[in-house]
């Protein structure tokens, strides 16, 4: 329960502190001059293809065809960032490592090619039984921002939206794409990881995990607008894992469909 109080009190004092660094100081009004109308302030840049901080976003209110789906498919699991995230998290892995590993997963070029391919084999199924699931269901898990402008729906939408989306037609549906998701991000390591780490309650805690970060995806996506205006007040580049220019020029579909 402790660990739950910390996580709110994060909520609050970050929903604060983006909103406060968001807002733009308002100056003394003359008197008997017409305050001009405000400007329309541009888009906060969106978080280009595969990026995994931020949940897939939907744009417009049209359905996602097959061909879209499977693109975006080949991009979030296949794209630089879905090769470079793997690579982060597989040298904290070997800088941090589990001494109840093997030796085999811990040392070397051995080690470290053993924990990255078990991170995209992770990667990929957790990918493909989304995405094919949302195919035969014609379910739509693209993140849609809340309408409410106040913090707390904000943050409740953002997580009701990893169990509730919408299918293709625009109904709420049950995220099945999401349950699947997690379980097969879960409990496909089953068929690689060493013992002791290929049971029932290691998939478990992994489709636990998985899930859970579809509710960061969509927090991070609903306040990404705050996120850019705070990071620009600080003169600093919105946050995001880089990418080669080149694929950046090449990303049209995707960047309609994912982060």
């Amino acid at each position: 329960m402790n660990a739950w109080k910390y996580v709110a009190a994060a909520y609050v004092v970050l929903g604060g502190v983006l909103q406060g660094l968001a807002q733009e100081p308002q100056k003394p009004q003359a008197p008997g001059v017409e305050t001009p109308a405000p400007e329309l302030q541009p888009l906060p840049p969106e978080p280009v293809a595969g990026d995994a901080l931020y949940a897939p976003l939907a744009v417009g209110n049209g359905p996602e065809g097959l061909k879209t789906k499977v693109d975006s498919w080949l991009v979030i699991s296949f794209g630089p960032r879905a090769l470079v995230s793997p690579l982060i998290s597989s040298a904290i892995a070997m800088a941090k490592p589990n001494y109840n590993y093997p030796s085999d997963w811990l040392d070397g070029p051995q080690g470290f090619a053993r924990q990255y391919g078990s991170k995209i084999g992770t990667k990929v199924s957790f990918q493909t039984a989304r995405f094919a699931t949302g195919a035969l269901l014609h379910e739509d898990f693209r993140y849609r921002p809340s309408t409410d402008k106040d913090f707390f729906p904000r943050v409740f939408h953002a997580m009701g939206f990893a169990f509730v989306d919408q299918s293709d037609s625009g109904h709420r549906m049950l995220a099945v794409a999401n349950f699947t998701g997690a379980a097969a991000g879960g409990f496909t390591p089953n068929l690689w990881l060493p013992d002791g780490f290929n049971d029932t309650r290691h998939g478990l805690t992994r489709t636990g995990s998985k899930f859970g970060g579809f509710v960061i995806q969509n927090e991070l996506r609903e306040f990404s607008p705050e996120i850019a205006k705070a990071f620009k007040a600080m003169h600093l580049p919105f946050p995001r894992l880089p990418v080669p220019e080149w694929w950046n020029k090449d990303i049209s579909v995707a960047r309609r469909t994912a982060p």
